[in-house]
This record gives C-alpha cells, structure tokens and sequence, in this order.
C-alpha cells in the first residue's frame, strides 16, 4: 500500500488515496469514492458481517484518505507480514494523529465480498496481536518513513499502472 502511494506520487499530485481490497464490490452508487476533512471507512456494510460493523474501531477493507492524512499517520505499517493486522494498526496511527474515522451510513456503504479460498500463500500472521499491543509506539518509525522497497517492473496499463516491487524479506522469527 505504501509503496503504491509513494509511486503515485511521483505520477501526479493526488490529493486522495482509496485503499481497496480486490474482493470488495460497491453495492450502492452513490456511495461516493471521496476524502473528507476525517480519514474515511467506506466498507462499513459488508455482507460477509451481515451489514454491520463487526467492532467500532474497524478501518479494513475499503478507506479514503487525503494526501496530508495519509503522510501524517506515517503511511500503514510495513512490520506486518501475512495477513491479518495492519488495518487495525492503521486505525490505531489515525485516532492516535488526532483524526476520527468518518463514515458513511450503512444503507449507502453496502459491499459484496467476493468469496474465495484463503489463500495459502499469505497465511494468518501469528504475531499480529503482539504487534498490535505496540502500534502506538511504533507509528511514527513504520511506515512511510521507513520504507524501502526496489522496482523491479512497472507498466502502464490501460486503466492502471501494474507494480512487481522487490519489498525485502520477512523478519526471521
């Protein structure tokens, strides 16, 4: 995600990032693809949860940001490997930078999760909680700051610019 945002940068002078997982669809077309004065959650209705929050503080799947927002919370996490976490912690950076997370009401922010298997590949990151437990400490030091990555690949498709970035190797342990 940060390296996504970092490139576009270079591209354009954006003023608003959406974050979007790929298995996400929009259900409703005014729900409109915007950033606010406050960080935005727009999957706020997933059918997968039934159309509710699962917890209050849930920022994952689909969020808006403007470009000031985005540096101010250092960017997400890059401590996290393997799924499972980094939105948490990105919902940690942006109530710790002083921001409320916005959303829009849950009639007008439905999505359809697409369903598929897991994929075996991107395994549940087993020290996520232990990670989360830290966040606020670390926020400032991962992320944007930290960032380090090398393009290996990059095309210009017709509607989007495809990456193959080299992004290291996880931590041993």
């Amino acid at each position: 995600m940060n390296v996504g945002y970092v490139e576009a940068k270079k591209s354009y002078d954006y003023d608003c990032f959406i974050f979007h997982d790929v298995d996400l669809l929009p259900e409703n077309d005014r729900n409109m693809y915007s950033c606010p004065n406050q960080p935005r959650h727009m999957s706020v209705a997933i059918d997968k949860f039934s159309y509710h929050l699962p917890y209050n503080t849930i920022l994952g799947g689909v969020s808006a940001f403007t470009d000031a927002q985005f540096a101010r919370i250092n960017g997400f996490p890059n401590i996290y490997w393997g799924w499972g976490g980094e939105d948490d912690d990105l919902s940690l950076r942006v109530r710790s930078s002083g921001y409320n997370i916005s959303r829009y009401p849950a009639a007008l922010a439905r999505y359809k999760m697409i369903k598929h298997d897991s994929d075996p590949s991107n395994p549940a990151n087993p020290i996520r909680f232990d990670l989360l437990r830290a966040a606020a400490k670390r926020f400032t030091t991962d992320g944007l700051s930290n960032l380090q990555y090398k393009i290996i690949d990059s095309q210009l498709r017709p509607l989007y610019t495809w990456l193959l970035v080299d992004i290291g190797t996880p931590p041993a342990g």
